[in-house]
């Protein structure tokens, strides 16, 4: 089993939309993970003040399942998988 993906955006300046930058974030963990790992996406909240539902949407969007979104303190932890594509056998 190989070890999860920790991205940390903690101290990021960004000088675009901060919408954007987390979309292209989980973009290209959509395209770095292979099906079944997971990856924990660290940032300040106060820097991306995005509820949950936010973060389901983008995961969503880029075949990524939210499997936790914890806050603590400053900090917002999301922690993202790329499911398991089910094989269907032809008949």
């Amino acid at each position: 089993m190989e070890s999860m993906i920790v991205e940390d955006h903690r101290y990021i300046s960004c000088g675009g939309d901060p919408f954007n930058y987390m979309k292209s974030v989980f973009k290209g963990l959509s395209i770095e993970l292979d099906e079944g790992n997971e990856a924990e996406v660290i940032m300040m909240t106060e820097k991306f003040p995005y509820e949950q539902k936010v973060f389901e949407g983008l995961a969503s969007t880029t075949k990524l399942k939210l499997k936790e979104y914890r806050k603590e303190g400053e900090e917002t932890h999301i922690f993202l998988i790329k499911p398991v594509k089910m094989q269907t056998e032809e008949v």
